[in-house]
């Protein structure tokens, strides 16, 4: 273990900045005094193996259909992912549900007088889909094609592979990837002319889709494009309506999905040694911590107080969990920000499935990483506030006096938070993680 001791005034200001994701942030809701009470002020670096028995990564927490949006990709990011193993590129479609037309409109007559029209016209209709400008990425104009599906597919568990994927029924495409689809309309998005395209559909499927009767309008947004992945994050109809009280006038009448979810391949294969963070499904990182209780070695701190020197709660001013940042497959890398929590796990017994601690965000802030910090080459060194979890852990309970485990999760803010994931060093790399603690000690004992 590393030690650094310094008088007050100067551990205050050091220790007033963390570097996150490559940007400067202040210990949140540290002060000056919480941080040097008076006395010897110590800084500590935990080594991994003095403060971690293991650590486990688990996959599978939540859907790609609770995103609330959608992926487009052709053959985006082939490389290798973090254990240095090849991988083909991302193909990844939308998939989405209409509701039904509407059969009644409310206009306003020639005597200004709001009717309700029982006999509108649909003049034309188009798909309109929006695009997350800064979550996309692509270099230029994209043509997005929308397919007919005409198989049954469950929006909540439907992936690339299978149209239905339940405890109750497994129901494979007919073809992987949203089954035999018939192509409806093509349309360039063009990013430079603003975050949205609008895919003009044909007359005879217009007609189709007015009647009530029929239960399908159900559509895949994909692209031939190679070397995009874009992130969608509206698609709804919108039909030119001519109403046949006021025949002069055009209304636009919005359609909403009912349904919606994206499906890819491949699905990233589990990390060897690596930690892992996010994805949809999302992957978390499982932290085993003993940070010890007694500290020796430093020779001012043994000079003033004696060593081995017992360590309590009310001593630690700040801890850190210090991860190395690793570049995995280019297919899910990081491009926006990442917000990262850490969590208790409250029943490690029944891991992965078990509840979870509440959220350290309300208490010492979280982790957000740019982007940035896992392009290639990486390794960059970021740093996650663990505080209030390591003063539970030295205390033996929550603050409410509730137990505590030694069962830590690291898992995004929101679980799935994106088709993108983080990835660290683990245990056998040579940049593994560590632990750094700011400490004050009472000359009073």
């Amino acid at each position: 273990m590393t030690h650094r001791s310094m008088p007050a005034p100067a551990l205050a200001a050091a220790a007033a900045l963390l570097t996150i994701g490559g940007c400067t942030d202040e210990i949140p809701t540290a002060t000056r005094d919480e941080l040097v009470q008076p006395g010897v002020a110590v800084e500590v670096t935990l080594p991994y193996d003095d403060f971690v028995t293991s650590t486990a990564v688990h996959g599978g927490y939540g859907r790609a259909s609770q995103l609330g949006g959608g992926v487009v990709a052709h053959e985006f990011g082939p490389g290798p992912d973090e254990e240095g193993v090849e991988g083909p590129g991302l193909d990844a479609a939308t998939l989405v549900r209409f509701a039904q037309f509407p059969r009644t409109i409310t206009v306003v007559d020639s005597a200004g007088t709001n009717r309700i029209d029982t006999l509108p016209a649909f003049e034309s209709a188009e798909i309109l889909v929006r695009f997350d400008t800064v979550g996309s990425i692509l270099d230029g104009p994209v043509e997005i094609a929308a397919h007919r599906v005409r198989e049954d597919w469950d929006p909540v568990s439907a992936d690339w592979d299978f149209a239905v994927d339940t405890l109750g029924a497994l129901v494979p495409w007919s073809e992987p990837g949203g089954g035999e689809v018939e192509q409806i309309a093509t349309a360039v998005w063009d990013p430079a002319a603003g975050d949205t395209v609008q895919i003009v559909l044909d007359s005879a499927l217009i007609e189709e889709w007015k009647d009530s009767t029929v239960t399908s309008r159900d559509v895949r947004l994909s692209t031939n494009d190679p070397g995009v992945r874009l992130r969608v994050t509206l698609v709804r109809i919108l039909l030119n309506t001519v109403p046949s009280i006021n025949p002069d006038t055009l209304v636009r009448l919005p359609v909403a999905t009912t349904a919606a979810t994206f499906i890819y391949t491949p699905r990233p294969r589990a990390p060897g040694d690596a930690l892992r963070v996010g994805g949809a499904p999302a992957w978390r990182t499982i932290f085993n911590f003993n940070v010890p209780r007694f500290l020796s070695g430093h020779p001012d701190l043994c000079d003033a107080l004696g060593c081995p020197v017992a360590i309590n709660a009310d001593q630690i001013s700040y801890a850190g969990l210090q991860l190395t940042t690793l570049a995995g497959s280019p297919a899910f890398a990081p491009s926006d920000t990442l917000i990262l929590d850490v969590r208790m796990v409250t029943a490690p017994d029944f891991l992965p499935k078990s509840p979870l601690g509440p959220s350290t965000l309300s208490r010492r802030g979280g982790g957000i990483l740019a982007p940035e910090v896992f392009r290639p080459p990486a390794g960059h060194v970021v740093e996650i506030p663990v505080t209030e979890l390591v003063r539970d852990q030295l205390r033996g309970e929550d603050p409410a006096g509730g137990p505590v485990t030694s069962a830590l999760a690291l898992l995004s803010i929101l679980e799935p938070w994106s088709i993108e994931y983080a990835s660290f060093a683990g245990r056998t790399s040579e940049s593994r993680p560590s632990l750094r603690l700011i400490l004050n000690f009472s000359r009073g004992g």
